[in-house]
């Protein structure tokens, strides 16, 4: 079925987003670095352990960009940037173990030990949902400073420009 309910309960056309994904220059974004040097400026403008560039696919979400995470990818049945991508704004869980939606997520009651999490959407020009540009913590927090909140947004646009300039 192309058209998948997301568990906001918008209507994501799957097709499409794999499409535009598949588009992406991804070879030559983790060959240079750049999404790695991005997730390295964005864990320490949050004092964080963990930054991620997810893209959210079917079955999966995958990190082409990654900062204090060892793992490629993880199912997407976990992942918190497919909430995250469907929004305006930043995604923000101050603490994922009192939150309904990630309460019992197994990247919250094991490793990494997700507590807090921002993320902000990665959205192509023609409004496809792609996945997030996330800050990961384990420790639970207030939320974010302005400058926090500025910052992830202008580095999240620094993802989206990177992947129209390199688009295979």
């Amino acid at each position: 079925m192309s058209n998948d309910i997301s568990a906001s309960g918008w209507r994501i056309d799957e097709v499409v987003r794999e499409k535009a994904i598949d588009e992406l220059d991804l070879v030559h974004l983790r060959e240079s670095g750049q999404l790695d040097r991005i997730t390295d400026f964005a864990a320490k403008l949050f004092d964080a352990p963990i930054a991620l560039v997810s893209l959210v696919e079917r079955e999966r979400q995958f990190f082409p960009g990654k900062t204090g995470l060892d793992a490629d990818e993880t199912p997407r049945e976990m992942s918190f940037c497919q909430h995250a991508m469907l929004g305006t704004e930043i995604m923000v869980v101050p603490d994922a173990t009192k939150d309904a939606r990630f309460a019992g997520n197994a990247l919250v009651t094991g490793d990494p030990d997700i507590r807090f999490y921002a993320g902000a959407p990665l959205v192509s020009a023609e409004g496809v949902p792609l996945g997030a540009l996330c800050v990961i913590d384990r420790k639970p927090r207030e939320g974010m400073t302005d400058l926090q909140r500025q910052g992830l947004t202008v580095l999240a646009d620094n993802v989206m420009a990177l992947f129209r300039a390199g688009k295979a």
